[in-house]
Protein backbone atom coordinates (compact mmCIF):
# COMPACT_ATOMS: atom_id res chain seq x y z
CA UNK A 1 0.00 0.00 0.00
CA UNK A 2 1.53 3.47 -1.50
CA UNK A 3 2.12 5.91 1.70
CA UNK A 4 1.18 9.47 1.51
CA UNK A 5 2.23 12.26 4.17
CA UNK A 6 0.75 15.55 4.42
CA UNK A 7 2.50 18.42 6.34
CA UNK A 8 1.19 21.44 8.02
CA UNK A 9 1.26 23.63 10.66
CA UNK A 10 -2.26 22.98 12.74
CA UNK A 11 -5.49 21.52 11.86
CA UNK A 12 -7.31 24.57 12.07
CA UNK A 13 -10.32 25.80 10.47
CA UNK A 14 -8.51 26.98 7.51
CA UNK A 15 -8.55 26.59 3.59
CA UNK A 16 -5.21 25.11 3.70
CA UNK A 17 -6.40 22.38 6.82
CA UNK A 18 -9.87 21.91 4.74
CA UNK A 19 -7.95 20.88 1.75
CA UNK A 20 -5.36 18.66 3.49
CA UNK A 21 -8.30 16.78 5.29
CA UNK A 22 -10.11 16.61 1.97
CA UNK A 23 -7.12 15.04 0.26
CA UNK A 24 -6.16 12.63 2.82
CA UNK A 25 -9.49 11.21 2.74
CA UNK A 26 -9.85 10.75 -0.85
CA UNK A 27 -6.15 9.23 -0.90
CA UNK A 28 -7.68 6.65 1.71
CA UNK A 29 -10.91 5.78 -0.26
CA UNK A 30 -8.51 5.26 -3.01
CA UNK A 31 -6.08 2.48 -1.33
CA UNK A 32 -3.41 4.94 -0.17
CA UNK A 33 -2.64 5.37 3.78
CA UNK A 34 -2.27 8.81 4.28
CA UNK A 35 -1.25 10.55 7.38
CA UNK A 36 -1.32 13.67 8.00
CA UNK A 37 1.68 15.40 10.13
CA UNK A 38 1.11 18.39 12.23
CA UNK A 39 3.25 20.76 14.21
CA UNK A 40 0.60 21.52 16.89
CA UNK A 41 -2.24 19.10 17.92
CA UNK A 42 -6.06 20.08 18.47
CA UNK A 43 -7.70 22.51 15.91
CA UNK A 44 -11.27 22.66 15.17
CA UNK A 45 -10.51 19.95 12.44
CA UNK A 46 -8.46 17.53 14.48
CA UNK A 47 -11.53 15.07 15.16
CA UNK A 48 -11.85 14.83 11.44
CA UNK A 49 -9.09 11.91 11.25
CA UNK A 50 -8.74 8.72 12.50
CA UNK A 51 -5.94 8.76 15.15
CA UNK A 52 -3.58 6.22 13.42
CA UNK A 53 -3.95 8.95 10.36
CA UNK A 54 -2.57 12.15 12.54
CA UNK A 55 1.08 12.08 13.56
CA UNK A 56 1.64 15.41 16.47
CA UNK A 57 4.87 16.86 16.13
CA UNK A 58 4.63 18.74 19.73
CA UNK A 59 4.02 22.13 19.82
CA UNK A 60 6.38 24.87 21.98
CA UNK A 61 3.88 27.82 22.38
CA UNK A 62 5.43 29.75 20.04
CA UNK A 63 4.21 31.80 16.55
CA UNK A 64 3.88 29.41 14.16
CA UNK A 65 7.15 30.20 11.82
CA UNK A 66 9.12 29.90 14.70
CA UNK A 67 7.26 26.54 15.52
CA UNK A 68 7.70 25.17 11.67
CA UNK A 69 11.33 25.86 12.12
CA UNK A 70 12.26 24.25 15.45
CA UNK A 71 10.22 21.20 14.03
CA UNK A 72 12.45 20.46 11.39
CA UNK A 73 14.46 17.75 13.53
CA UNK A 74 11.42 16.33 14.73
CA UNK A 75 9.19 15.94 11.13
CA UNK A 76 12.52 14.12 9.45
CA UNK A 77 12.87 11.97 12.16
CA UNK A 78 8.94 11.30 11.52
CA UNK A 79 9.38 11.38 7.59
CA UNK A 80 11.98 8.69 8.04
CA UNK A 81 9.99 6.64 10.18
CA UNK A 82 6.67 7.00 7.88
CA UNK A 83 9.06 6.34 4.36
CA UNK A 84 5.60 8.05 2.59
CA UNK A 85 6.12 8.05 -1.13
CA UNK A 86 5.05 11.18 -1.75
CA UNK A 87 4.90 14.33 0.67
CA UNK A 88 2.48 16.80 0.09
CA UNK A 89 3.83 20.20 1.55
CA UNK A 90 -0.16 21.82 2.03
CA UNK A 91 0.55 25.37 1.80
CA UNK A 92 3.19 28.09 1.73
CA UNK A 93 3.94 28.54 5.61
CA UNK A 94 5.04 24.67 5.32
CA UNK A 95 8.00 24.30 2.90
CA UNK A 96 10.64 25.71 4.20
CA UNK A 97 10.11 23.11 6.86
CA UNK A 98 9.45 20.38 4.61
CA UNK A 99 12.46 21.45 2.64
CA UNK A 100 15.28 21.11 5.31
CA UNK A 101 13.83 18.03 6.81
CA UNK A 102 14.17 16.19 3.38
CA UNK A 103 17.10 17.62 2.32
CA UNK A 104 20.13 15.01 1.88
CA UNK A 105 18.07 12.25 3.61
CA UNK A 106 14.65 11.32 1.63
CA UNK A 107 13.75 9.26 -1.50
CA UNK A 108 10.62 10.49 -1.48
CA UNK A 109 8.56 12.34 -3.71
CA UNK A 110 8.11 16.05 -2.62
CA UNK A 111 5.08 17.88 -3.92
CA UNK A 112 4.65 21.63 -2.70
CA UNK A 113 1.01 23.04 -2.92
CA UNK A 114 1.44 26.76 -3.42
CA UNK A 115 -1.71 27.97 -1.83
CA UNK A 116 -0.87 31.84 -1.82
CA UNK A 117 -0.15 34.72 -3.96
CA UNK A 118 3.94 35.12 -3.91
CA UNK A 119 3.84 38.73 -4.95
CA UNK A 120 2.40 40.13 -2.02
CA UNK A 121 3.91 42.94 0.50
CA UNK A 122 2.88 41.48 3.92
CA UNK A 123 3.11 45.68 5.23
CA UNK A 124 5.21 46.64 2.25
CA UNK A 125 8.55 45.39 3.47
CA UNK A 126 10.72 44.56 -0.12
CA UNK A 127 13.18 42.29 2.01
CA UNK A 128 9.96 39.76 2.96
CA UNK A 129 9.14 39.61 -0.61
CA UNK A 130 12.04 39.15 -2.11
CA UNK A 131 13.03 36.37 1.04
CA UNK A 132 9.56 34.85 -0.31
CA UNK A 133 10.82 35.11 -3.70
CA UNK A 134 13.87 33.34 -2.93
CA UNK A 135 12.48 30.62 -0.96
CA UNK A 136 9.89 29.90 -3.74
CA UNK A 137 12.13 29.53 -6.45
CA UNK A 138 14.55 27.01 -4.47
CA UNK A 139 11.51 25.13 -3.68
CA UNK A 140 10.55 25.38 -6.76
CA UNK A 141 14.22 23.65 -7.91
CA UNK A 142 14.08 20.93 -5.60
CA UNK A 143 10.32 19.74 -5.75
CA UNK A 144 9.27 16.58 -7.59
CA UNK A 145 6.25 18.86 -8.43
CA UNK A 146 4.21 22.09 -7.47
CA UNK A 147 0.77 22.28 -7.27
CA UNK A 148 -0.67 25.62 -7.85
CA UNK A 149 -4.10 26.50 -6.96
CA UNK A 150 -5.03 29.12 -9.63
CA UNK A 151 -4.54 30.17 -12.84
CA UNK A 152 -3.25 33.30 -10.78
CA UNK A 153 -0.39 31.93 -9.41
CA UNK A 154 0.72 30.32 -13.00
CA UNK A 155 0.92 33.30 -14.35
CA UNK A 156 4.11 34.27 -11.73
CA UNK A 157 6.78 35.27 -13.33
CA UNK A 158 8.69 32.94 -11.36
CA UNK A 159 6.06 29.74 -11.49
CA UNK A 160 5.28 30.13 -15.27
CA UNK A 161 8.18 28.64 -16.40
CA UNK A 162 7.56 25.90 -14.32
CA UNK A 163 3.89 25.46 -15.40
CA UNK A 164 5.48 25.36 -19.27
CA UNK A 165 7.66 22.78 -18.50
CA UNK A 166 5.29 20.82 -16.99
CA UNK A 167 7.28 20.27 -13.76
CA UNK A 168 3.75 22.65 -11.97
CA UNK A 169 0.40 22.26 -12.60
CA UNK A 170 -3.00 24.42 -11.59
CA UNK A 171 -5.70 22.14 -9.45
CA UNK A 172 -8.26 24.40 -8.35
CA UNK A 173 -9.49 24.62 -4.62
CA UNK A 174 -12.40 22.46 -4.79
CA UNK A 175 -15.56 22.56 -2.81
CA UNK A 176 -17.34 19.47 -1.48
CA UNK A 177 -20.75 21.30 -1.84
CA UNK A 178 -23.21 18.38 -0.15
CA UNK A 179 -21.21 18.72 2.45
CA UNK A 180 -21.55 22.69 2.77
CA UNK A 181 -24.92 22.39 2.04
CA UNK A 182 -25.45 19.70 5.33
CA UNK A 183 -23.49 21.55 7.70
CA UNK A 184 -25.48 24.59 6.79
CA UNK A 185 -28.69 23.32 7.99
CA UNK A 186 -27.73 22.71 11.24
CA UNK A 187 -28.55 25.16 14.22
CA UNK A 188 -27.01 28.50 14.05
CA UNK A 189 -25.27 29.41 17.37
CA UNK A 190 -25.80 33.24 16.98
CA UNK A 191 -29.24 35.21 18.15
CA UNK A 192 -28.65 37.21 14.66
CA UNK A 193 -28.67 34.87 12.28
CA UNK A 194 -32.38 33.80 13.20
CA UNK A 195 -34.10 37.25 13.07
CA UNK A 196 -35.05 39.57 10.44
CA UNK A 197 -32.36 42.11 9.70
CA UNK A 198 -29.42 41.74 6.74
CA UNK A 199 -25.88 40.47 7.36
CA UNK A 200 -23.02 41.12 5.85
CA UNK A 201 -20.64 38.27 7.01
CA UNK A 202 -16.54 38.42 7.12
CA UNK A 203 -14.87 34.71 7.53
CA UNK A 204 -11.17 34.89 7.62
CA UNK A 205 -8.23 35.32 10.30
CA UNK A 206 -8.10 39.25 11.96
CA UNK A 207 -4.59 39.68 9.88
CA UNK A 208 -3.99 42.81 7.70
CA UNK A 209 -4.36 40.33 4.58
CA UNK A 210 -7.98 40.06 5.06
CA UNK A 211 -8.36 43.67 5.10
CA UNK A 212 -11.44 44.03 7.44
CA UNK A 213 -10.97 47.34 8.24
CA UNK A 214 -11.98 48.32 4.97
CA UNK A 215 -14.92 46.27 5.21
CA UNK A 216 -15.65 47.83 8.24
CA UNK A 217 -15.29 51.20 6.90
CA UNK A 218 -17.76 49.88 4.16
CA UNK A 219 -20.34 48.73 6.12
CA UNK A 220 -20.68 51.57 8.23
CA UNK A 221 -21.46 53.98 5.27
CA UNK A 222 -23.93 51.36 4.03
CA UNK A 223 -25.38 51.11 7.22
CA UNK A 224 -26.48 54.82 7.12
CA UNK A 225 -28.76 53.53 4.30
CA UNK A 226 -30.77 51.15 6.01
CA UNK A 227 -30.70 48.53 8.61
CA UNK A 228 -28.33 45.74 8.37
CA UNK A 229 -25.88 43.97 11.38
CA UNK A 230 -22.12 42.68 10.48
CA UNK A 231 -20.78 39.23 11.77
CA UNK A 232 -16.92 38.62 11.45
CA UNK A 233 -16.19 35.00 12.04
CA UNK A 234 -12.30 34.11 13.09
CA UNK A 235 -9.70 34.67 15.45
CA UNK A 236 -6.37 36.59 14.40
CA UNK A 237 -3.87 38.46 15.69
CA UNK A 238 -4.70 40.31 18.88
CA UNK A 239 -3.45 43.29 18.10
CA UNK A 240 -5.27 43.79 14.72
CA UNK A 241 -8.79 42.33 16.51
CA UNK A 242 -8.05 45.82 18.86
CA UNK A 243 -7.79 48.07 16.07
CA UNK A 244 -10.84 46.53 14.75
CA UNK A 245 -12.89 47.21 17.60
CA UNK A 246 -11.60 50.63 18.32
CA UNK A 247 -13.06 51.24 14.25
CA UNK A 248 -16.37 50.12 15.44
CA UNK A 249 -16.34 52.08 18.42
CA UNK A 250 -14.98 55.10 16.84
CA UNK A 251 -17.82 54.70 13.81
CA UNK A 252 -20.75 54.41 16.39
CA UNK A 253 -21.64 50.64 14.71
CA UNK A 254 -21.06 48.57 18.05
CA UNK A 255 -23.97 47.60 18.55
CA UNK A 256 -24.39 45.99 14.70
CA UNK A 257 -21.41 44.49 14.41
CA UNK A 258 -20.21 41.14 16.43
CA UNK A 259 -16.65 39.55 16.44
CA UNK A 260 -17.22 35.73 17.62
CA UNK A 261 -14.20 34.22 17.00
CA UNK A 262 -13.38 30.31 15.52
CA UNK A 263 -16.24 28.48 15.31
CA UNK A 264 -16.14 24.92 14.46
CA UNK A 265 -18.87 25.15 11.65
CA UNK A 266 -19.44 28.64 10.18
CA UNK A 267 -21.78 27.30 7.40
CA UNK A 268 -24.81 27.79 9.28
CA UNK A 269 -23.43 31.86 9.31
CA UNK A 270 -22.58 31.93 5.48
CA UNK A 271 -25.93 30.29 5.19
CA UNK A 272 -28.16 32.57 6.71
CA UNK A 273 -25.96 36.06 5.54
CA UNK A 274 -27.76 38.25 3.15
CA UNK A 275 -23.51 39.10 1.87
CA UNK A 276 -20.49 37.23 2.09
CA UNK A 277 -17.84 40.12 1.69
CA UNK A 278 -14.32 38.87 0.96
CA UNK A 279 -12.24 42.41 1.19
CA UNK A 280 -8.63 40.47 1.24
CA UNK A 281 -5.61 42.09 -0.51
CA UNK A 282 -4.23 38.55 -1.71
CA UNK A 283 -5.40 35.39 -1.81
CA UNK A 284 -4.14 32.00 -3.48
CA UNK A 285 -7.89 30.89 -4.03
CA UNK A 286 -10.39 32.05 -1.56
CA UNK A 287 -12.03 28.51 -0.20
CA UNK A 288 -14.79 30.65 1.68
CA UNK A 289 -15.79 32.00 -2.14
CA UNK A 290 -16.47 28.85 -2.98
CA UNK A 291 -18.63 27.62 0.19
CA UNK A 292 -20.85 31.08 -0.57
CA UNK A 293 -21.01 29.52 -3.86
CA UNK A 294 -22.25 25.92 -2.54
CA UNK A 295 -24.40 28.06 0.10
CA UNK A 296 -25.84 30.25 -2.52
CA UNK A 297 -25.14 33.40 -0.23
CA UNK A 298 -24.69 37.13 -2.47
CA UNK A 299 -21.23 37.71 -2.85
CA UNK A 300 -19.03 40.84 -2.88
CA UNK A 301 -15.29 40.24 -3.35
CA UNK A 302 -12.14 42.28 -3.88
CA UNK A 303 -10.99 42.11 -7.08
CA UNK A 304 -7.14 40.77 -5.71
CA UNK A 305 -8.98 38.31 -3.67
CA UNK A 306 -6.98 35.40 -5.32
CA UNK A 307 -8.89 34.07 -8.18
CA UNK A 308 -11.97 35.79 -7.65
CA UNK A 309 -12.22 37.64 -10.49
CA UNK A 310 -12.44 34.50 -12.57
CA UNK A 311 -14.59 32.31 -10.30
CA UNK A 312 -16.82 35.26 -10.30
CA UNK A 313 -16.71 35.76 -14.28
CA UNK A 314 -15.99 39.57 -14.12
CA UNK A 315 -19.53 40.30 -12.48
CA UNK A 316 -21.50 37.88 -13.74
CA UNK A 317 -21.80 35.99 -10.28
CA UNK A 318 -20.91 38.36 -7.92
CA UNK A 319 -19.85 42.34 -6.94
CA UNK A 320 -16.49 42.89 -7.75
CA UNK A 321 -14.32 46.20 -6.04
CA UNK A 322 -11.54 47.80 -5.43
CA UNK A 323 -10.15 46.41 -2.36
CA UNK A 324 -9.24 50.11 -1.06
CA UNK A 325 -12.17 51.62 -2.40
CA UNK A 326 -14.49 51.76 0.84
CA UNK A 327 -17.37 53.52 -1.15
CA UNK A 328 -17.42 50.30 -3.96
CA UNK A 329 -17.08 48.29 -1.10
CA UNK A 330 -20.68 49.81 0.78
CA UNK A 331 -21.74 49.78 -3.03
CA UNK A 332 -21.61 46.40 -3.07
CA UNK A 333 -22.85 45.55 -0.36
CA UNK A 334 -26.01 47.52 -1.01
CA UNK A 335 -26.69 46.43 -3.98
CA UNK A 336 -26.20 42.42 -2.85
CA UNK A 337 -28.55 43.05 0.08
CA UNK A 338 -31.76 44.32 -2.00
CA UNK A 339 -33.48 41.56 -3.62
CA UNK A 340 -33.92 43.64 -6.46
CA UNK A 341 -30.34 44.15 -7.47
CA UNK A 342 -28.69 41.40 -6.19
CA UNK A 343 -26.73 39.43 -8.13
CA UNK A 344 -27.02 35.85 -7.05
CA UNK A 345 -24.01 33.24 -7.94
CA UNK A 346 -26.72 30.38 -9.52
CA UNK A 347 -24.81 27.14 -10.25
CA UNK A 348 -21.33 28.58 -11.10
CA UNK A 349 -20.02 26.58 -7.72
CA UNK A 350 -20.69 23.09 -10.33
CA UNK A 351 -17.49 24.19 -11.99
CA UNK A 352 -15.83 23.91 -8.82
CA UNK A 353 -16.79 20.81 -7.06
CA UNK A 354 -14.20 19.43 -5.07
CA UNK A 355 -14.07 15.67 -6.94
CA UNK A 356 -12.38 17.60 -10.04
CA UNK A 357 -9.51 18.48 -8.03
CA UNK A 358 -9.16 15.41 -5.53
CA UNK A 359 -9.11 13.21 -8.49
CA UNK A 360 -6.31 15.59 -9.69
CA UNK A 361 -4.23 14.98 -6.95
CA UNK A 362 -4.83 11.20 -6.74
CA UNK A 363 -3.63 11.17 -10.84
CA UNK A 364 -0.68 13.14 -9.53
CA UNK A 365 0.04 11.21 -6.99
CA UNK A 366 -0.30 8.47 -8.91
CA UNK A 367 2.08 9.28 -12.20
CA UNK A 368 4.53 9.54 -9.47
CA UNK A 369 4.27 6.35 -7.90
CA UNK A 370 4.60 5.01 -10.98
CA UNK A 371 7.78 7.24 -11.75
CA UNK A 372 9.54 5.50 -9.00
CA UNK A 373 8.59 1.58 -9.65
Amino acid sequence: MPTLAIFLHQLTATGVARNAVAIARHMEAAGWRAVIVTVRGGGELSGAIETGGHRVLGSLGLPRKMELRLSIPRLRRTLIELAPDVVLSAGNHAHFALLAATHGTMRSHCVYRFSNDLAHTGGGLRALVSRRRNLARLVARKAARLVLVSDNLARDSLLAPYVASGKACVIRNGVDCAQVRACALQPASHAWLTQDVPIVLGVGRLVRQKNFGVLIEAFAQARRERPMRLILVGTGKPKIRSALQHMVQRLGIAEDVSFVGQVSNPYPYIYAASVMAIPSLWEGSPNVLLEALACGTAIVASRTAGNATQILDDGRFGVLADPQDVGAFASGILTQIDPASRIKPAGRVDDYDRSFSLAAYEALFAELLDRAQ
